[in-house]
């Protein structure tokens, strides 16, 4: 099931689902990895965007347009348009002449989550009671394919992997309003870099994979409560990652020992 798209970030529900481009599709790139010239801004962009994702670029990371040139192998006019366009995106910011990868801000993160939330813990007990079968095993198919990408370092397409584990389980609980309602959140999680969260230092790609693999055995297994206490459990260990990657000055009303 390939259902991943390098499409820009407002996009990443609707065409993560119908697969339109993706980086191996683009003109620039060949088969064997391999980096050719004469890339458009807009090419530019798209690699750009997913290989931040898939190198773990931590936030405050710099990026320089000649560094960036010289690895690409074009003129820096199309890597000013990329970096214009990343920095659009609110995924990468200014420090003086330099632009520097985004740090998710916890705040946000934290308004996101407790948002999604109030939404997921209702699609997933909607999912257990409405979902055909067939449909949640492609809720288990996704987990597979999220796997297999990390094991792959393919972290821009696990991303998307995780985005659309969520969808479908909103999708399988057959809730027009509730779905719609959690894919603006998403278009909001990805515009801030709360999608990225597998930058952050104390993130665990294996931990959130055995996460999504219980809450699948559990609708799989119809197990209402459990399914919900699992997905509650899940999006607000997103949060305490944040928080312990930011440190103790990133925690809200708490001040640092000593």
């Amino acid at each position: 099931m390939d259902v991943l798209a390098n499409v820009p970030a407002n996009a990443v529900v609707r065409d993560v689902v119908s697969g339109v481009m993706t980086k191996a599709d683009l003109p620039g790139v060949a088969e064997d990895g391999g980096v050719r010239r004469h890339y458009t801004g807009e090419e530019l962009y798209l690699i750009l965007r997913q290989d931040l994702i898939n190198d773990r670029t931590p936030g405050g990371a710099v990026l320089q347009e000649n560094e960036i040139a010289a690895r690409y192998g074009v003129s820096r006019t199309p890597v000013r348009e990329a970096l214009q366009r990343l920095h659009q995106d609110n995924l990468i910011g200014r420090k003086g002449r330099f632009y520097t990868v985004v740090q998710p801000p916890l705040e946000r993160i934290r308004e996101l989550y407790e948002f999604r939330e109030a939404i997921e813990a209702s699609t997933i007990v909607l999912c257990c009671r409405r979902a055909s079968e067939e449909t949640l095993e492609q809720i288990r198919a996704i987990v597979e394919e999220q796997q297999d990408a990390a094991d792959q370092k393919r972290f821009y397409d696990y991303e998307r992997l995780d985005a659309l584990f969520h969808v479908a389980i909103a999708n399988g609980g057959d809730n027009r309003l509730l779905t719609h309602q959690l894919e603006v959140s998403y278009d909001q999680i990805w515009f801030s870099k709360v999608g990225n969260l597998v930058s952050l230092q104390e993130y665990s790609v294996d931990g959130t994979i055995a996460e999504h693999r219980r809450i699948a055995d559990a609708l799989i297994r119809r197990k209402e409560d459990v399914a919900k206490a699992e997905m509650i459990s899940h999006l607000r260990a997103a949060i305490d990652v944040s928080e312990r990657s930011a440190g103790p000055r990133g925690k809200r009303g708490k001040k640092p020992r000593g």
